[in-house]
Formats: structure tokens, sequence, C-alpha cells
């Protein structure tokens, strides 16, 4: 297939030090600016690698040439990072309830209070257009079924699925072929029974160390169970 002519512009924004290091969000800037999902979203230790990773990764989408450049000052894709962050990212703390309803209080209850399907209609979406449909099925299952209180294990997300568990490892490939961290939950997908040496070799897309975290945030901090730490590779 030749390649296309048609240079696509991808605008990206970085975050700060986070308690899970840097966020990258990336999105297509479209002729049409009530379309512009997220398209890319990653964590990491290294801004400069975050930013090539980005490159290398739509550099092998559909043979289309590609530019990117810093979201400007005016642009919402810092505001949707910063909400990402608020919902996913800084732990739930009892200080800001006891605090009280100020304006920060009242906004962080109403980022948290969203489903996750509802979150992500709130931040444009999601572009899941570089997956195969079995893929999408994983993902969009995971954004609208699989909220932050449980977490599934490939097995479950098969049954349910498919009606079997033979699609277990593919599941895990779609998992780990996700672009979009925290709006596409792969990091709720755990593995059946405890974790292996062999096993701990093997996880999260963005290190297993974050994936742990965000499990823990999510089903409740020091009330995490031993079996869900287990399930946790």
């Amino acid at each position: 297939m030749p390649k296309s002519n048609i240079i696509s512009t991808v605008e990206y924004s970085v975050s700060e030090s986070t308690p899970l290091d840097y966020l990258l969000i990336a999105r297509e800037l479209s002729r049409s600016p009530s379309k512009k999902p997220v398209k890319y979203l990653a964590m990491g230790s290294n801004i400069s690698k975050l930013k090539l990773e980005m490159r290398n990764t739509f550099g092998h989408q559909n043979r289309r040439p590609w530019t990117f450049t810093p979201a400007p000052k005016t642009s919402d894709l810092h505001d949707i990072l910063a909400r990402i962050i608020q919902r996913y990212v800084t732990p739930r703390s009892s200080s800001l309830i006891e605090n009280g309803e100020d304006a920060d209080t009242f906004a962080r209850n109403a980022v948290e209070s969203m489903s996750d399907a509802e979150f992500v209609e709130s931040v444009g979406g999601v572009d899941l257009s570089y997956g195969t449909e079995f893929q999408r099925k994983v993902w969009l299952y995971l954004i609208s079924e699989c909220p932050g209180t449980d977490c599934r294990s490939y097995q479950d997300l098969s049954m349910k699925l498919f009606g079997d568990t033979g699609h277990s490892r593919a599941i895990g490939n779609a998992c780990a072929s996700n672009r979009i961290a925290l709006l596409v939950p792969c990091h709720r997908v755990v593995r059946r029974g405890p974790a292996t040496h062999k096993n701990d070799s093997v996880g999260y897309r963005w290190d297993r160390w974050r994936k742990e975290k965000l499990l823990d945030w999510e089903l409740g901090g020091g009330l995490m169970t031993l079996a869900a730490r287990r399930l946790a590779v």
C-alpha cells in the first residue's frame, strides 16, 4: 500500500511528576473541533522516552506521516490530563472529606462519581480504531463493565465475553496492546492464582508496580485482600 501524503498532527501534554511518575496524553487534531478523542495515554519515569515511544507508536500506524506538537497553553488537553490524574492517579484521601466540601472537594467528588464510561465520554472519548475487532470488544467491555471497585481475571473476561476460557491468552494480548492507560482500565485485569517467579516478569505494559498501586487505591488501599495482591501481576 502506498504511503499517504496527508500529514496528521498529534498534540500532546505531559504531566508534572505524580505518584505514578509522568503521564503523557495525546490526541489527533481533527478538522472537526468536536471530534478529538484521546488517542494515546502512557506512563513512565522519563519524559524523553515517553515522547519517543509516542512517536514510534504513531509511526507504525496506517503508514501515515505524523507531526507532533506540544499542546498550547490554551488547549483543554491540559485540563483533561489533570482530570484523569485527579480520578485515577491521586490516591483518595480522607483529609479532603474532613476539611469540608470546598471547591476542590466538590470537583473531585464530581469526577469520582461518574462511571468510567461517563468519564471517558466527558474527556472526549477514546480512539480505539487502531485495534482489531476482538481487541476493541475487550477494551469497550473494560470501560463499561469493569469498575474500579472490582478486578477480573483473564479467564473471567473470556467466559463473560465468549462463553469459555479459551480466549484468555488473546485477552491478555489485547490488554498488552492497549495504548490508552487508565481510560481503558486494563490494570483491572489480573491473573488467577498466586504469582510465580516466572509470572513476575510478565506484567502491566506500564510496569507492574504501577498496576499494584492502582489496584491498591481502587480496591481500598490497606483493605486490599491478600488474594487480590496475588492476582495483581
